[in-house]
């Protein structure tokens, strides 16, 4: 599949519109494959595509830049993902500052009945924290 991408010596910015075109159709196609099984109630045939879309879809994401020597991403790119991660994270911090206390606090005073699902969210925010903390260690001391 990498041998269709451009070389580098004909139009720099085609080989990095493909490459994105290609993985953004394999993610859609996952989700509308997910979004499809759970409507026609084939919630396992709809996991299996999106599954097998978001393997494949992951996999050319990692796997390109390294088979190929066409540059896939630049200094922008780096910097928009930075920036969105930041946000990203940024929000989920603020968010559960605001919210995670007052749901301990206010079901520590019997007002409310969180559902397994809010520890859930807990749990998953709090796990995306700590992993983002070990990865920005690993990546600083290298």
């Amino acid at each position: 599949m990498l041998d269709i991408l451009p070389s580098g010596t004909d139009e720099p910015g085609q080989a990095r519109r493909v490459y994105y075109r290609i993985v953004y159709a394999i993610f859609a196609i996952a989700i509308v494959g997910l979004f499809a099984g759970l409507v026609t109630g084939r919630e396992l045939l709809g996991t299996i595509i999106y599954c097998g879309g978001a393997w494949i879809g992951s996999g050319i994401t990692f796997l390109a830049p390294k088979l190929t020597d066409v540059p896939l991403q630049d200094e922008r790119d780096t910097d928009l993902y930075n920036r969105a991660s930041g946000l990203t994270l940024g929000v989920l911090f603020v968010l559960g500052l605001s919210v995670i206390p007052a749901i301990y606090v206010l079901e520590a005073a019997g007002r409310i009945d969180p559902p397994p699902e809010a520890t859930g969210a807990v749990l998953l925010a709090s796990g995306l924290f700590l992993l983002w903390g070990v990865a920005y260690g690993i990546v600083k001391r290298r």
